[in-house]
């Protein structure tokens, strides 16, 4: 092997940053090459470019929020699948299977496909998405269908701002619903409450914040507590919904975590409403706030 700049034929293997170019998007990325040891020339033989492309594909698929090569592989093997196995399960041919384990990208609706048969929490959030759009609004969603993206905002928003555990973090969300529902009628995420020992939490709150960590827009530190990954945008509510929101957290920050907890427990709502039914947003007109 002779370097293309000067025909030295001595090399070393080291790490060096490449900047490919994929669908107009460039990407960052270090793999191991051969360097020229006279002009510092980099080379490649076919592995080491398989490598890079590879990295390359999987640092887009990352930045765009779509499973990477690995992740893939990960989903077959913890299925105990071969690849011939998985494409049946998968419904597509083996071929798309060898080609996503590799370096190249699956389409948005592949991956989802794919996540859907593969991880249970999607597929579970996926099933709460469509049961939430199949119900009407009424009195124990505030008269407004569940409304996910406002649910998140509110999440950035709200460990962004407080860094609270879940336990306090419900309640902030039980009380900028039900308040904004006695000012003006409608809840402003749709999301109905049940009762539980902690308080009023907004029902399936477990599953919501996993998926919301498992998409890359929340992750998990110590004592149940977040990270957030993206910046909220208030951008999505109108004046009165912010208004709302940020009133509700100028009372977290006068009062602080342990008043709104305390205080939700002496919540009407929460005291007449049994265990495993919704709470009813007819009680804001008692709220103590």
């Amino acid at each position: 092997m002779k370097c293309l700049k000067c025909s030295h034929e001595k090399f070393e293997v080291k790490r060096r940053k490449f900047t490919p170019e994929i669908k107009n998007q460039l990407l960052e990325v270090e793999v191991p090459c051969f360097v020229c040891k006279n002009c510092g020339s980099t080379l490649m033989d076919s592995e080491q470019m398989n490598v890079l492309r590879r990295a390359a594909s999987d640092r887009y698929r990352e930045s765009n929020t779509l499973l990477t090569s690995t992740q893939i592989v990960k989903y077959r093997e913890d299925l105990r699948l071969s690849q011939a196995a998985f494409a049946r399960y998968l419904n597509v041919g083996e071929a798309s299977i060898k080609r996503w384990e590799t370096y190249f990208i699956q389409d948005n609706s592949q991956d989802d496909h794919i996540r859907l048969k593969c991880d249970e929490l999607y597929a579970e959030t996926n099933y709460l998405n469509v049961y939430w759009k199949c119900q009407e609004p009424d009195i124990f969603s505030g008269n407004k269908k569940f409304n996910l993206e406002f649910f998140k905002q509110i999440a950035l928003y709200l460990v962004a701002k407080t860094r609270e555990s879940i336990i306090f973090l419900n309640k902030l969300h039980f009380y900028i619903d039900f308040y904004h529902f006695k000012k003006y009628g409608n809840s402003i995420t749709g999301a109905r409450y049940v009762p539980l020992k902690y308080g009023p939490c907004p029902d399936q709150y477990k599953i919501i914040y996993n998926s919301f960590e498992k998409n890359g827009v929340l992750n998990s530190r110590a004592s149940n507590k977040y990270n957030t990954k993206i910046k909220p945008d208030l951008s999505v509510f109108d004046d009165s919904e912010k208004e709302t929101i940020e009133y509700i957290y100028s009372l977290y920050a006068l009062h602080g975590a342990r008043y709104l907890y305390d205080l939700s427990h002496k919540e009407k709502g929460y005291i007449d409403t049994s265990e495993c039914t919704f709470i009813s947003y007819e009680y804001a007109n008692s709220l103590k706030i």
